[in-house]
């Protein structure tokens, strides 16, 4: 039986669940950087080494010796680079191919092994739900049919990844936007988009849009208290 590795540093693909189909493979999961090493993956010796989200640099060593492969929300090589969801959402983007691609030294270019749509629609945890069912889709594909990767094609157009300061609304704005802003990051794993009123800070979730009108959670707070 062939040998395969998930690495990832954070749990939301982990934690939706999985396919009889996906179960059978033989899979070690890696979390943690200093395991993903040459001598560990020497004992595990996988066929592939697939990455649903890997927030450290990834040693040629490692990339160069194993197939490695990420997954990148994005109409490639559209889309390269940092914040891949969000900034297709503020380009007014409703849907993207997620993509499986080979891992080389240069970011997000390299050849894909295959494709699939996603909607873009909702709060960022419910994108990432879909996106998560898709890449266990993708990684069987891969396991039982060892697909050629096919290089990608076009003018790369890469993504500045967005800080905290992206998240703060103005009155500039139109409301489609406003509420674009307030569900890409809304999810457990973002801080919330806000308003600064004053020495406090208005934070946004669970927002709604209907007949020209958002309705959202809130929360305030001292702006210095994070």
């Amino acid at each position: 039986m062939m040998n395969y590795v998930v690495a990832t540093s954070k749990d939301w693909f982990l934690n939706l669940p999985k396919s009889e189909e996906y179960r059978q493979l033989s899979i070690d999961y890696i979390s943690d950087r200093a395991d993903l090493s040459i001598e560990n993956l020497e004992k595990i010796n996988p066929r592939y080494i697939f990455f649903p989200h890997w927030s450290w640099k990834i040693d040629s060593e490692i990339y160069n010796r194993y197939e490695c492969i990420l997954f990148h929300t994005a109409p490639l090589p559209y889309g390269r680079g940092g914040s891949p969801v969000q900034n297709l959402i503020l380009k007014g983007f409703k849907k993207s191919p997620v993509c499986a691609l080979r891992i080389n030294e240069t970011l997000d270019a390299g050849p894909i092994y295959c494709k699939q749509e996603v909607s873009l629609k909702g709060n960022i945890d419910s994108i990432f739900a879909r996106i998560g069912a898709l890449i266990e889709d993708m990684i069987i594909y891969i396991c039982i049919n060892k697909p050629t990767p096919i290089d990608q094609e076009g003018d790369p157009y890469t993504f500045k990844r967005l800080s905290y300061k992206d998240n703060e609304l103005n009155s500039a704005f139109s409301l489609d936007e406003i509420y674009d802003r307030i569900r890409m990051v809304d999810g457990k794993d973002y801080k919330s988009s806000y308003i600064s009123f004053g020495q406090y800070k208005i934070e946004f979730t669970n927002a709604e849009i209907k007949n020209n009108e958002i309705s959202a959670k809130i929360k305030i707070s001292y702006k210095n208290k994070e």
